[in-house]
């Protein structure tokens, strides 16, 4: 049977290598002429990970930064790594075996600072005589144990940093198992494939030229625009019902904890208090729940050592919160795209955040301290929330509104003074008002906060804030920090293949008025540019009158997300924005 395997495999690597290389795959820094992931249920429970891949190197960069070296991490509790080939057959046809000295198992990096998952392993794997034009053959088993993952289930990308001459995928389960999948962006041609033999279902994905993930920023988050296939053995309610049991615990607390549950703070700022302590004095270990088994360890483990993963900390936080009498459970999050009722597939969930309600006020609030913007574009589910009524659609991105008018004087002598208003539909407190201009340069005052209608009064403090440049002033205008300006869009190349998704859609109004004196000439350009697509437009006006320069900047981009085919009208309207002649304020003392 063995036999027949390897003949059949080598059949199908000499079919994929005789097709020509797309533009691309020449082009890249390596390819995969094959790759095969097999995944095998047993009928005693466990299952088989068997991996193969034909890389070709096209790149010294590939050689020295990108596929020198192939890690597998896996659990030697629970599993076996078993490394049936790895050896390169350069470029003059001469095959290199990989030597015993270059396989080495080493700690996963997630896993050096965190003692209660020392266990781990990493097999890094080194390739040796590499060269331009060598092609390296890989093929590994793992084989993990009945009970360490609580069923059957992956998610497989179909995409990877390189192209993908020839991809396969088979799943292979006991005849009679039910196996759920489903795929999304699915690639053209891309069908399954069931068969069977005496024993087993068989479920066979097979797809050709698939090109690598794009580089290019402002990308959906989650990899929504790349192919993924999951499958599970079960569904996605009985997967929630799973981590509800897992992600559920309470906690005895010990003298040390009691003192920051009894602390004398109320309301929020007793739930910051013990939130941020958790966050931020109890280390967070970077190992993924896959490599556990999904298993969590108790809050007194966590409190005792000082440290334990995301969710371990999620749980500790909302025991420690509910010891202290607030309402808190544990909240799942995860992306739109990767949730599908049929597919039980727990990593769907890639975030694990603590909810908190006081009185009808709901918060959620991350147990670490990584910066993850909490929600974001991420769809949340509590614990003990019915997971059947959930309808997992994605975010409608809002709209971002901003007026901002402000009246500035220039004295004789290049000084500035004035002050501005700010009416928004949104604002963060926790960011800048204003940037482009240092932040020592204003401040700032909330005059009035509404549902849909945030004013802030905004006084300019540095006179000095024009530079003296071969006798001219030169003032940078500054932009709405929290507007279109974040996105950070100032260069853009020619061409681009992805959608671009934005925050929001946006619509900003700048109004700057300069009172000038007798003596100070306006040296900018005062004129009318404007452009108007499908997308939206962009205008930027200057007038000069009554010993006045107005300056009107107007910016509108219809929607957040921006198919490629419209990028030219986005790169239109953003070159005109970003133009640093147009951004500026210039004047002359005569």
């Amino acid at each position: 049977m063995k036999s027949k395997y390897i003949i059949g495999l080598f059949l199908l690597i000499l079919t994929a290598c005789s097709a020509p290389l797309t533009d691309e795959q020449k082009n890249a820094d390596a390819v995969y002429l094959k790759q095969v992931k097999e995944y095998t249920l047993n009928p005693d429970g466990s299952s088989t990970y068997h991996y193969y891949h034909k890389l070709l190197y096209n790149s010294y960069q590939a050689i020295n930064r990108y596929y020198g070296e192939t890690f597998v991490v896996y659990n030697p509790k629970y599993q076996t790594l078993k490394v049936n080939k790895s050896e390169t057959k350069m470029a003059d046809g001469k095959v290199v075996k990989s030597p015993d000295n270059a396989y080495n198992e080493v700690l996963p990096g997630p896993a050096a600072d965190a003692p209660a998952y020392n266990h781990l392993r990493e097999m890094v794997i080194t390739h040796v005589g590499l060269e331009r034009g060598a092609v390296v053959e890989l093929d590994y088993v793992i084989q993990t144990q009945n009970g360490f993952m609580p069923y059957f289930f992956d998610r497989v990308n179909l995409c990877e940093s390189s192209p993908v001459k020839d991809l396969e995928v088979i799943v292979k389960v006991p005849k009679g198992e039910k196996l759920n999948y489903n795929i999304i962006n699915q690639p053209e041609g891309l069908n399954c494939k069931k068969s069977a033999n005496d024993t087993q279902d068989i479920y066979k994905w097979e797809s050709f030229n698939l090109g690598a993930y794009s580089h290019e920023p402002y990308q959906a988050e989650g990899y929504a625009a790349y192919p993924f296939l999951t499958f599970s053995t079960t569904d996605f309610e009985t997967t929630f019902s799973f981590l509800k049991g897992n992600l559920t615990n309470t906690f005895v607390a010990d003298d040390a904890a009691k003192k920051l549950i009894t602390s004398p703070a109320t309301g929020w700022d007793k739930v910051n208090l013990i939130r941020d302590y958790v966050a931020k004095n109890i280390n967070t270990y970077g190992v993924i729940p896959v490599w556990t088994g999904y298993r969590f360890r108790s809050p007194e483990e966590v409190w005792q050592c000082n440290g334990g993963t995301e969710g371990e900390k999620a749980i500790l936080l909302a025991a420690m919160l509910k010891l202290a009498g607030f309402n808190s459970q544990i909240t799942l999050a995860g992306y739109n795209h990767f949730f599908n009722k049929e597919v039980g597939f727990p990593g769907a969930f890639d975030k694990i955040w603590v909810c908190v309600d006081i009185n009808g006020e709901k918060r959620v609030l991350s147990a670490t301290d990584d910066h993850t913007e909490v929600p974001g574009s991420r769809i949340t589910a509590n614990i003990n929330d019915d997971i059947a009524q959930m309808a997992f659609e994605k975010k409608t991105l809002p709209e971002y509104k901003a007026l901002f008018e402000a009246e500035l004087s220039i004295s004789n002598d290049a000084k500035l003074s004035g002050k501005a208003m700010l009416n928004s539909n949104r604002f963060d407190a926790h960011k800048s008002v204003l940037s482009g201009i240092p932040s020592s340069a204003f401040s700032f005052t909330t005059t009035s906060a509404k549902q849909d209608s945030i004013i802030q009064t905004i006084i300019f403090t540095n006179p000095n804030l024009a530079e003296k440049v071969d006798g001219y002033h030169i003032l940078t205008l500054p932009k709405i920090s929290q507007g279109i300006t974040s996105i950070g869009a100032t260069e853009l190349p020619l061409n681009r293949s992805t959608t671009i998704e934005l925050p929001s859609a946006y619509n900003e109004v700048y109004s700057f008025t300069f009172t000038i004196p007798a003596g100070i000439k306006a040296v900018s350009p005062l004129s009318n540019t404007v452009v108007e697509n499908s997308l939206g437009s962009c205008s930027i006006e200057g007038i000069e009158k009554d010993g006045k320069v107005v300056i009107t900047r107007k910016i509108k981009i219809n929607q957040a997300s921006i198919p490629a085919a419209s990028y030219n009208d986005f790169r239109q309207i953003m070159m005109l924005w970003a133009d640093k002649n147009l951004n500026r304020f210039v004047f002359k003392i005569e």
